[in-house]
């Protein structure tokens, strides 16, 4: 089962673009427990003109925010904080002194947050989105899963790297030159919590290390072909959408409280619908709004 975000998640977007470029955007997953997760952002700016904010948004709850900044690799005072606006979107702003052209900014976020993680299938998902609206040097994303689960497929996409120890497993993706409008899906089965060996073995390293690189070639083929292989139960849920829709247009956060299901699986029915032509999708806010397609 596919599981994305809604197109409105964490963007890694600035109030201009001419404000500054982004040499590098990482993000760091810590699955703490099956309802919390720490992320943390950690984002290279180079100043195109003077700027003294950086903002990010997100549909998922924030907790406990702390920031820090470093301009020409010296660390200044900052101010961090966080507003809800339309549609529930949290809005986090980063203060800081003004920057002058050239400058480089070095800007780390860290919070807690939930909803990243379902259960699906019987198993544990994590599931995040995340959409580029200029471009980026080289972009990092790393989950950390902590001992005592197993990572399972789907693994989407294969992870560049994975790292194991005594205490948990690193899976990390890595791509250079992002250009503007990419987006990235990422999607990682886990198993309810085990008991490993008493002894982490180079064995039960090797076997992981399979679990995950097998799990992400037959996630990378269930991606592509997700358009010719459909599961029946999107076919329902897709009946279930047309059904509403034809009492008129609604928004797509209202289809997700309707249908009772994760963003994150509403979000790729639209997707595959609005590509057969079934539906069509306009912005409205930071919202979108899901109607029938005439004719």
């Amino acid at each position: 089962m596919f599981v994305l975000l809604l197109m409105m998640l964490p963007l890694a977007s600035s109030q201009t673009e001419e404000e500054y470029s982004i040499e590098s955007y990482s993000l760091y997953f810590d699955l703490l427990s099956q309802n919390s997760v720490k992320e943390t952002i950690e984002v290279v700016l180079k100043a195109n003109q003077p700027f003294n904010r950086y903002v990010f948004y997100t549909e998922y709850p924030v907790e406990n925010l702390d920031a820090i900044v470093s301009i020409n690799g010296n660390t200044l005072a900052s101010n961090i904080t966080a507003e809800k606006i339309t549609g529930g979107v949290n809005a986090v702003y980063v203060s800081f002194p003004e920057v002058n052209k050239d400058d480089i900014v070095r800007i780390r976020i860290s919070f807690l947050t939930s909803g990243m993680v379902q259960e699906v299938g019987g198993k544990q998902q994590f599931a995040y989105y995340v959409r580029f609206n200029q471009p980026v040097g080289v972009f990092y994303a790393r989950l950390f899963v902590p001992k005592g689960y197993a990572v399972l497929s789907p693994i989407i996409p294969s992870p560049s790297k994975v790292e194991s120890s005594a205490s948990r497993m690193v899976l990390e993706w890595k791509k250079i030159q992002v250009n503007a409008g990419d987006e990235f899906y990422f999607i990682v089965g886990f198993s309810e919590e085990i008991k490993p060996p008493k002894r982490t073995s180079p064995l039960w390293m090797v076997v992981i290390f399979i679990s995950a690189f097998v799990g992400g070639f037959f996630g990378g083929i269930l991606y592509r072909e997700r358009k010719r292989t459909r599961r029946e139960i999107l076919k329902n849920d897709e009946e279930r959408i047309i059904e509403i829709l034809k009492e008129g247009p609604v928004l797509q956060s209202e289809l997700v409280k309707r249908l009772g299901v994760s963003k994150a699986k509403v979000s790729i029915l639209l997707r595959e619908m609005e590509e057969k032509g079934l539906i069509e999708r306009t912005r409205e806010g930071r919202s979108y709004r899901i109607q029938l397609r005439e004719g």
